[in-house]
């Protein structure tokens, strides 16, 4: 059995460690609240530029729409379209065909 001032000893240590801990911790958070401050400051200026930059480029005129365009214009587009795809997939298919199967 402890003497009081053993008691007393093992209290003030508990104390002191416990205030150190929240201590320790207490920085730890104060660090990374300086360091979320920074990143929200940083994404504040990038926010402001890209809200610019938005600003600028609604000054250009739209492309029109395809409603208020000519259809037969339109129409020979898409089977433009259609067909630069079909060859691509055409090439692809081609490449990954086995040499015994190619056609030269």
């Amino acid at each position: 059995m402890l003497p009081w001032w053993g008691w007393a000893l093992v209290w003030a240590v508990l104390l002191v460690g416990g205030g150190l801990w929240l201590f320790v911790l207490s920085r730890r958070v104060w660090s990374s609240a300086k360091a979320l401050g920074r990143e929200v400051e940083r994404a504040g200026a990038l926010l402001s530029e890209l809200e610019a930059r938005v600003d600028d480029l609604r000054e250009v005129d739209p492309p029109p729409t395809a409603v208020t365009q000519d259809p037969a214009r339109l129409r020979a587009q898409y089977r433009e379209q259609r067909a630069e795809r079909a060859a691509v997939r055409r090439t692809r298919r081609a490449e990954r065909l086995p040499p015994w199967a190619r056609v030269d």
